[in-house]
């Protein structure tokens, strides 16, 4: 083989295996999404697809919302062997299961005080809060309320990645879904929301990972910002 071919062979098996290692690694239970952060996998609410996450921290396991109950699941949080941690990003996501998940595993989930009477909540949290919680140095859970009284997001800020939950959250088109052109409940309020869109401009973050709609990897804060500017 001629130094030509090899080192086209090389490059390409090079570039094989960078394009590996930026993929999510993903089975049936969960996706690795960054280093420390995974999506379980097949999350409904009502019928419609959602995104639920769990971050690795070096003392825990934070959940950002709280999956269906199932021993697959059961099986992967255990898995880490840290006690474990969940936070709710609005009253909606209070599920039944979370109850289950309690007594189970001995799942300690925080939610925002403002969100105690949601019409949603189907579970009582371990700790209602208004000052923010501290789990780790490298988490930051910001108020955002607007979708909710006690909506909240969460930055991780080793990778730059942004939980929404229903704060805001992205289309196919890879842009920032208009929530303001949706129907809107009692429990909403939408000026406080775009508020606190604005309010998140003063983080860094760049992956953006919604409870509903789509994923923004990468330039989620300028994609953000880009739709603010119509507002």
């Amino acid at each position: 083989m001629s130094s030509v071919l090899r080192l086209t062979a090389f490059l390409i098996v090079i570039y094989t295996l960078l394009n590996a290692c930026q993929m999510p690694q993903q089975d049936a239970t969960y996706t690795k999404l960054q280093e420390n952060i995974y999506e379980i996998n097949n999350q409904y609410f009502y019928g419609s697809k959602v995104h639920t996450y769990l971050i690795d921290l070096p003392d825990k396991i934070l959940l950002f919302d709280i999956p269906t109950y199932s021993e697959e699941v059961k099986a992967f949080i255990e898995s880490f062997n840290k006690p474990a941690y969940a936070i709710i990003s609005h009253g909606s996501y209070g599920i039944e299961d979370g109850t289950k998940w309690q007594k189970e595993i001995g799942l300690k989930v925080y939610a925002h005080k403002a969100d105690e009477t949601h019409p949603w909540i189907r579970m009582k949290p371990d700790v209602l809060f208004t000052e923010m919680p501290e789990f780790d140095s490298s988490i930051k859970v910001i108020h955002t309320p607007g979708h909710s009284a006690g909506s909240i997001c969460v930055l991780e800020t080793h990778s730059k990645s942004l939980f929404t939950g229903d704060t805001f959250y992205g289309n196919k088109a890879g842009k920032i879904r208009d929530f303001t052109q949706e129907q809107q409940s009692h429990y909403e309020n939408l000026e406080n929301r775009i508020q606190s869109c604005k309010n998140l401009l003063a983080y860094e973050f760049k992956n953006v990972y919604p409870f509903h709609y789509e994923i923004i990897l990468k330039d989620g804060k300028v994609k953000l910002n880009d739709f603010l500017k119509k507002k």
